[in-house]
């Protein structure tokens, strides 16, 4: 198993607009204690996540980094651009039952130039 590749798949994956409109899907990718520091600067919950369940912006990603950091944890790092904003993303991702799910994730807007 290429376990940084499965990463990058699923991160692709969660902003796919056919994951984004599947609650269940949704439920399975998003550890239950989730928390996300948005953008926006808000603090997001598996609970915001899923009844804000629905389509997104159109996202851009590249520049993945994939840091195991042991036999069931990874720090995935990457850009992330929107025809609104440009910005860093990182996640951690932590195996729970042969399952990868997200516990966190953080969005930091980026300079226009970067």
């Amino acid at each position: 198993m290429n376990i940084p590749q499965t990463l990058i798949d699923l991160e692709m994956e969660l902003v796919s607009s056919s994951t984004r409109a599947n609650a269940e899907r949704l439920n399975e990718l998003i550890a239950e204690d989730f928390e996300e520091f948005g953008s926006s600067g808000r603090v997001i919950t598996k609970s915001d996540v899923l009844k804000g369940a629905g389509p997104l912006s159109k996202y851009e990603l590249s520049a993945f980094s994939v840091r195991l950091l042991g036999d069931k944890a990874a720090l995935v790092k990457y850009r992330a651009c929107t025809s609104a904003q440009r910005s860093y993303r990182s996640s951690v991702w932590v195996k729970h039952e042969d399952k990868w799910q997200m516990l966190h994730h953080q969005s930091t807007v980026a300079p226009s130039d970067a």
